[in-house]
């Protein structure tokens, strides 16, 4: 093959004797022609021959004549296909050998310097992180990239819930998350435990217009549930111990109580969540609160899962839902639930809406939840029409018998009227308790109790606790107490936070850090060396022709010529 290094393709295309291919497809055509012909003529001596089955005369005879084929017209089309590949390889190769003999000590100090950087405007889709810190005194406002996002509200739960979304709405920002810092408080107040639940950084108004129990379904047997000395209940035997659950819950409901049927495994409350978010909802505070109370009043064990919806990576839907789970144990503990109470708090991102690996709904918000779960059959039996819930039996609640029926908890309907006047102190400040109607809350509801002293706490100014009401608790926290948020985004492009005032952002998008080694050796030594060198390189060429050819022919008859037809009549009269 020739050597087609450096050629250019016109003279590579010469080179590849295309005159050559193109002629050969035209004398293909001549010689189907020449073919044709002979073969009119080889068929004569059946025109000529005498055919016996028909009286010994020929074809021709008879009329027919031997038909001549011919190409009217043809065309000829070609295309080719030249492909050069050149391959040329060099390599070298190194040997070395070496000896050391000798003694030596060392002195060593590092310094590290080690550099990474993560920018903005990275091609990549990842997650990459800023943070931010405020306290209950930050103002001012948040700048990313060109949009301003200023800091405002009553309180820090709302100036807090306010930037969160604001900054949650931005283009270049996928969440936020939050976690806080804060120093004990530790508030006591001389209301009923019952009634007002001190805890750490929290005070919760508790309260139920209604009679409320628990009762465990253990086994399928016929049981007599007293519900106070006036109700029993007669539930019979049934075929297994869900479907006796099930008519037990359908008895008391006949019987004119409000009654929920929890199998094991089933949540007894589903906190939802919007997209991106792990702060609670305030639509779902007030459900939230309502369950932590019964929980809480009852001792039940209980576990706390959340879940995401897909529209993101695993990783990230992972800490979303832990980040959720993890919310929702922090507001129960508040509203008194004892944290020995919740057997594990666990996110389990996507599993729930994208099964193995399945793709799933997107943006799904019956995904976007936090699940209460009961390790039991229970059913909750409700008295809201004003029957009182006393001497139940069987009577469960010290836990004994685990395998029957029974009631395990119970507790009357309550009002906070009677904590009107009483206080609450922290730090050597009391506050007066009040549950005058406020914002549109109902006058001694537990709302209004936790606003009126979020207000008192806010507007001491020899206090340096600051409040704020979130349904039924008012949270406390130091003022200088700090919340970190971390602003999360999946975006490729460059993203710049900035803030004014009392906001401080502790992390921007983009991070530099170095690091550098150095090491002094000293001591005598010998080294010997010893080294081979070769290089060797090579080419290769490849050249690959190819050619698709089409001829489109029109293949017509024609009658013999006058004369030869005459010269073959003479010939058959002779």
């Amino acid at each position: 093959m020739s050597q087609y290094n450096g050629l250019k393709p016109g003279e590579v295309l010469a080179d590849a004797s295309v005159a050559e291919f193109i002629s050969s497809l035209g004398l293909g055509i001549a010689k189907a022609q020449q073919a044709l012909d002979a073969n009119s003529i080889e068929q004569l001596d059946s025109f000529i021959s005498p055919i016996p089955g028909l009286g010994g005369k020929t074809l021709i005879e008879m009329g027919f004549s031997p038909a001549f084929y011919h190409y009217q017209h043809a065309d000829i089309s070609c295309s080719m296909n030249l492909r050069l590949k050149v391959e040329e390889n060099s390599g070298w190769d190194l040997g070395v050998n070496a000896a050391y003999d000798g003694t030596f000590g060392n002195e060593a100090s590092s310094e590290n310097s080690e550099t990474t950087s993560e920018s903005g405007t990275s091609n990549e889709t990842r997650t990459r992180e800023a943070k931010l810190q405020i306290t209950s005194q930050s103002a001012g406002e948040v700048v990313v990239n060109n949009e301003r996002i200023g800091v405002n509200g009553p309180d820090l739960e709302a100036r807090l819930n306010n930037l969160v979304d604001a900054l949650a709405g931005n283009a270049d920002i996928d969440a936020v998350a939050f976690d806080r810092t804060e120093t004990p408080i530790n508030p006591t107040s001389n209301a009923s435990a019952a009634l007002v639940e001190c805890t750490a950084n929290a005070v919760a108004f508790k309260a139920f217009g209604y009679a409320c129990g628990f009762i465990r379904i253990a086994a399928n047997s016929a049981t007599d549930f007293v519900v106070n000395p006036d109700i029993t209940v007669q539930v019979p035997v049934s075929n297994s111990i869900r479907n006796y659950a099930r008519k037990v819950k359908t008895h008391f409901e006949d019987a004119g109580f409000n009654a929920k049927l929890f199998p094991p495994g089933f949540p007894i409350e589903n906190i939802l969540f919007d997209i991106n978010r792990a702060n609670i909802r305030a639509d779902q505070l007030d459900k939230l609160q309502e369950v932590a109370l019964l929980l809480a009043r009852s001792s039940l064990h209980f576990k706390i899962v959340g879940h995401a919806d897909p529209p993101a990576t695993p990783d990230y839907n992972l800490d979303l839902s832990q980040r959720r789970a993890n919310e929702v144990k922090r507001q129960m503990i508040r509203m008194g639930v004892q944290e020995s109470q919740i057997t594990t708090t666990t996110g389990e991102g996507e599993i729930s809406a994208n099964p193995g690996d399945r793709e799933g709904l997107p943006y799904d918000q019956a995904h976007r939840r936090v699940e209460i779960l009961l390790d039991i059959e229970m059913i909750r039996v409700d008295a809201e029409n004003g029957e009182p819930i006393s001497g139940v039996s069987p009577d469960r609640r010290d836990g004994s018998e685990p395998g029957t029926n029974g009631w395990i908890h119970t507790f009357d309907s309550q009002t906070l009227t009677g904590v009107n006047g009483k206080t609450v102190t922290a730090e050597g400040q009391t506050w007066e308790l009040s549950g005058a109607a406020i914002d549109g809350l109902e006058a001694d509801s537990p709302q209004a109790f936790a606003k009126n002293l979020s207000n008192s706490i806010n507007a001491d100014s020899a206090s340096q606790i600051a409040a704020s009401a979130s349904g039924a608790i008012c949270n406390l926290a130091r003022e200088t107490d700090p919340v970190s948020l971390r602003l999360i985004t999946r975006s490729s492009r460059d993203v710049r936070v900035s803030s004014s005032e009392s906001i401080t952002v502790t992390e921007q998008f983009e991070r530099t850090s170095a690091q550098r080694e150095t090491q002094r050796r000293t001591g005598n030594h010998t080294v010997a060396v010893g080294a081979t060198f070769s290089m060797h390189e090579s080419k290769k060429f490849e050249l690959d022709v190819t050619g698709n050819s089409s001829i489109s022919a029109r293949l017509v008859s024609i009658p013999a010529p006058p004369e030869f037809l005459e010269t073959i009549r003479t010939f058959l009269e002779e």
